[in-house]
């Protein structure tokens, strides 16, 4: 028996939320969206004030794909409206305020999930699998770009990167800015690097970059090496995995399979406030 199409809205179609909207509307019935740009259309959708989605009793969850700032505001209406809620990544600005939302959902048994799309990687996911039980000696992440230049660098960009720390290796026992240029508001060049007690993890981005490359490098104690380069997984210079699936359209699959009664997303709510108390970490 084919399921019924669950009614969604998504808040916030910019850059990004244009990729949200578009795998929403593949996997649900999107009845509205809401932009603060009046030139934005988003097919099949109704243009919607925050307030009229949250009003309509219709709709049982909405993406959030609006700045940083107003996350935790926004979340916290549509939580309150009675809605399942994914937000684009970070939750919120600080952990205190992503640990409110969460509690606010769990009390009204509703899915809150953050967007952490690299965790839903194929790659990643393969590369999990191969290193599972395995001792882990060094992480290192490299991403070179240009462009992304509205938020901190931090909250924008590195933030992905402390995601797949916290999944692949939980909270740190210390964190540290190793350097960081740019402006103060913004920074364009950061190298972070979290320290557990048998492995060390690095993370450096420049987004200033005439380059265009994304790359993990996972070393093991016994001196294997797995490396995650865009849609591949290298073991040494064998390719273990080279998929175009996307890992938005995983992710909200995840997201929706919740809402049904399945598992918690892999990035849920508690997943949310744990990479924003590494972000703490390193202030």
């Amino acid at each position: 028996m084919e399921q019924k199409a669950i009614k969604t809205a998504i808040i916030g179609v910019g850059r990004w939320g244009k990729n949200v909207a578009r795998e929403l509307g593949s996997a649900s019935e999107l009845v509205y969206f809401a932009s603060k740009e009046s030139d934005t259309a988003v097919a099949g959708a109704k243009r919607a004030s925050v307030e009229e989605i949250c009003a309509d009793s219709s709709i049982e969850a909405v993406a959030i794909a609006t700045p940083i700032t107003t996350h935790a505001e926004i979340v916290r209406k549509v939580l309150e409206a009675g809605k399942h809620v994914l937000c684009e990544k970070p939750l919120a600005e600080t952990s205190v305020q992503a640990r409110e939302l969460v509690e606010r959902a769990e009390k009204d048994n509703l899915v809150l999930a953050t967007g952490y799309v690299f965790v839903y990687h194929p790659a990643y996911h393969e590369l999990k699998l191969r290193v599972q039980g395995k001792a882990i000696k060094r992480v290192e992440c490299v991403w070179r770009k240009y462009g992304t230049f509205t938020e901190s660098i931090e909250m924008n960009l590195l933030t992905h990167h402390l995601s797949l720390a916290y999944d692949m290796l939980g909270l740190p026992k210390a964190a540290a800015l190793v350097y960081r240029e740019g402006s103060e508001a913004a920074g364009d060049r950061i190298e972070a690097r979290l320290s557990y007690p048998s492995c060390e993890f690095t993370s450096e981005i420049d987004r200033l970059s005439q380059e265009k490359t994304h790359t993990v490098k996972v070393t093991l104690e016994d001196g294997e090496i797995f490396i995650w380069d865009g849609p591949r997984l290298y073991r040494g210079e064998e390719i273990l995995l080279d998929s175009a699936d996307t890992p938005l359209r995983r992710e909200i699959e995840a997201f929706f399979d919740a809402i049904r009664g399945g598992p918690i997303p892999a990035t849920g709510g508690d997943f949310g406030v744990h990479v924003l108390e590494i972000h703490e970490m390193l202030k």
